[in-house]
């Protein structure tokens, strides 16, 4: 989009109030691996205080079960949603007893796989499916991979949001807006992995027995120069069998068939795997490209909330988006919650930028751009000469962040009629001095030592901030912990379904 075409586009939505009507929702889930004080992963089972990772509506699991995920409501405020997101955090860690969060995006260092024992979530058959789910993963990608950890942050506009840019904003039009943004997103995502990538490195163990194109450092860490985001990179979280998909964000049915697509689309590897194990248990819920939709690997999704057990695809296709998750955020490790308040309003700032913004369909041609331009980012996005690909042209990223910057201080200035303080946050972002990544490889370079003894270090620095929480009421999170335990005691055991039939009804519902 030309600088003319941003310009008439954010005039068109200052004329119309949208900024002054603004309500924003906003939600963080954040990733982390539990380790011990000598910085290996943990082999104890999640703390039952903090409640049942099945029904905990705060804090649950992810792929394995020393990999905990705290989980925000949304907010309307950033202030509150970050006031929310500390207390979290200084509640686990006063439930964690000896151990610590590994406050890094990349995992601490591994033996083997046989250390990274997968989330457990009781015997019904919705936690026996999470289970399978990950058994699947583990198959297809190596449990390791699952333990890189993130940051996902969740992002919408009420309904009376749209209401200054048409008089019916109905589902429809909705739809449309926010794959409009999605569309953007994904071409503007190299600021986002210049500015908030943290893992410019990884122990040796990352990848063991895997290819790769990383250097070593030192006797034990693999990493990139220049690198931003080795978690975003070839390496990192990613499936190259799922850009067979093509997946464009034009349309939300060819979104959703494409989705539906890579379930139903069988691959000879993962159908040697077989979907029962020698015993006939389940280890993965289909053999196709994806299991289920969550395994689209995308730094940004559209969503919809619904009851347990329901298929995200079908929820679409019935209710619209309702939400866009943003995906590739790295945990920064000098920040104990992983992101602050000025992130969050510079996030809030870049999707408000690719939501006013034209936003054209994407071509065959573009995903390619896109994929390219993340490619050089996160391998490269600190050098000083790299260039980025935009409409076929070859374009240096000085010169792309300065247009993009000015861009972004517009839409900051107009969202401080929402609600002051935008612009504030954007200047305080971009006038760090060092990149989150530049400055991981400077301390590392300057103090001697290895990722794992870094690791280690920062986030036992971090953890010493956390625990001290004398005067803080975790009242709430105690409550809904012991609510969650009892929620899931309350659950059918079951269901008097068998397992595989259970699988077999779950896959018949796409």
């Amino acid at each position: 989009m030309t600088a003319d075409a941003f310009k008439r586009s954010l005039k068109h939505h200052q004329d119309r109030g949208f900024f002054k009507n603004l309500k924003i929702l906003r939600g963080i889930e954040r990733e982390s691996l539990r380790v011990t004080q000598e910085g290996k992963i943990s082999q104890s089972n999640h703390p039952k205080s903090l409640g049942s990772p099945l029904t905990s509506e705060d804090i649950t699991t992810d792929f394995a079960e020393a990999l905990v995920e705290l989980v925000t409501p949304t907010f309307e405020s950033a202030e509150e949603l970050f006031e929310h997101l500390s207390l979290l955090h200084k509640f686990l860690y006063s439930e964690m007893e000896e151990e610590i969060l590994w406050n890094f995006s990349m995992p601490c260092a591994f033996q083997n796989e046989k250390e990274i024992k997968i989330a457990e979530y009781g015997d019904t058959n919705s936690g026996m499916l999470k289970h399978i789910y990950r058994k699947g993963l583990r198959l297809r990608y190596g449990s390791i991979m699952q333990c890189v950890s993130g940051i996902h942050f969740n992002f919408s506009l009420s309904i009376d949001s749209w209401d200054t840019l048409t008089n019916t904003p109905d589902q429809s039009f909705v739809n449309e807006k926010y794959l409009g943004a999605i569309r953007n997103i994904k071409r503007n995502f190299w600021f986002l992995l210049e500015r908030l990538g943290a893992s410019p490195i990884a122990h040796e163990s990352y990848l063991l027995n895997r290819e790769h194109s990383l250097t070593k450092h030192g006797s034990n860490d693999l990493f990139l120069p220049c690198a931003t985001s080795l978690r975003m990179s070839d390496v990192g979280y990613q499936s190259s069998m799922q850009n067979a998909l093509k997946i464009n964000y034009n349309n939300l049915d060819e979104f959703i068939d494409a989705i539906i697509k890579g379930i139903n689309t069988p691959v000879k590897i993962f159908k040697e795997i077989g979907l029962l194990d020698e015993l006939g248990v389940p280890q993965q819920i289909s053999t196709g490209i994806l299991q289920i939709e969550n395994e689209l690997y995308d730094t940004v999704r559209p969503k919809r909330s619904g009851p347990s057990g329901s298929r995200p695809a079908t929820l679409l296709k019935n209710e619209g988006i309702e939400y866009l998750e943003l995906r590739g955020i790295d945990i920064n490790p000098f920040i104990p919650e992983g992101i602050d308040e000025n992130k969050i309003k510079l996030l809030d700032i870049f999707i408000m930028h690719s939501l006013i913004s034209e936003s054209p369909q994407v071509s065959d041609k573009e995903i390619e751009e896109i994929r390219a331009n993340q490619k050089t980012m996160v391998e490269n996005g600190r050098s000083e000469n790299v260039n980025l690909e935009q409409n076929g042209v070859s374009t240096p990223l000085k010169e792309l962040k300065k247009i993009f910057y000015n861009e972004l201080e517009q839409v900051a200035t107009s969202m401080d009629e929402y609600c002051p303080g935008y612009s504030n946050a954007l200047s305080a972002e971009m006038s760090e001095n060092l990149l989150p990544s530049e400055k991981i490889m400077n301390e590392m370079n300057a103090q001697n030592l290895s990722f794992q003894e870094y690791g280690l270090a920062q986030s036992k620095k971090i953890a010493a901030k956390q625990q001290s929480h004398a005067g803080d009421d975790f009242s709430k999170f105690t409550l809904n912990a012991k609510k969650s335990l009892k929620d899931f005691k309350n659950l059918n055991k079951n269901a008097g379904m068998d397992i595989n039939k259970y699988v077999e009804l779950y896959n018949s519902k796409i």
